[in-house]
């Protein structure tokens, strides 16, 4: 669950060439000892890690120094886990609230923890908007698909920022455009990118 914004909190941080947005779904693969260690405290403790987008390559975080992401990610709690046919740990993880990285610093073991807070969402009135009408058609018409009612999302049509979220977890996007979406703090900024890819992807 999303947490008090005036407080920080320490959390892990598991930096990732994949992102997710609040509301939407991510199923990892788990193999290295840190990571293992992660999600078992987080599991005995009942509580998330965050989610951040490398910008470089996935091998510096092996290295002493720490790797480049961005500040803006996501607080993720484990909904769902599994022994694969590989033989490594699966979980889907669940995206929760958007946050801000304010310090870091590395364990022995390598993983990184972060004193984060919550970034609060502001809710503008665009609902109504024409411009933005086929956001919605697109959401609703997606969200009544077998495939996505499995998803079992919870969609709040009235609040732009579900709207906004769910819509970019369910389209065929890059990393680096959920990215701009995620850090945008504007609903209005999120739904004209968002009217570009869907014009780009011929909705």
């Amino acid at each position: 669950m999303p947490f008090n914004t005036k407080l920080s909190r320490e959390l892990a941080i598991f930096p990732l060439t994949v992102n997710v947005l609040p509301g939407g779904y991510l199923p990892l693969q788990i193999f290295e000892p840190r990571y293992l260690d992660m999600v078992k405290k987080c599991m005995t403790r009942e509580t998330g890690f965050c989610v951040v987008l490398l910008r470089g390559s996935m091998n510096q975080i092996s290295s002493s120094k720490l790797p480049d992401h961005s500040p803006i990610g996501t607080y993720v709690e484990i909904v769902d886990f599994n022994q694969l046919e590989n033989g490594l740990l699966g979980i889907t993880v669940q995206g929760q609230c958007r946050i801000q990285i304010l310090d870091r610093r590395k364990q022995e073991d390598g993983l990184i923890i972060a004193d984060i807070i919550e970034q609060t969402e502001v809710e503008e009135s665009i609902s109504l908007e024409p411009q933005y009408e086929n956001i919605w058609r697109i959401l609703k018409d997606i969200s009544k698909h077998p495939e996505i009612k499995k998803l079992e999302l919870e969609i709040d049509f009235d609040n732009s920022s579900s709207v906004a979220y769910n819509l970019a977890s369910l389209l065929p996007l890059t990393p680096l455009d959920r990215q701009n979406i995620l850090e945008f703090r504007s609903n209005v900024d999120r739904f004209d990118h968002l009217n570009k890819i869907v014009k780009q992807l011929g909705g």
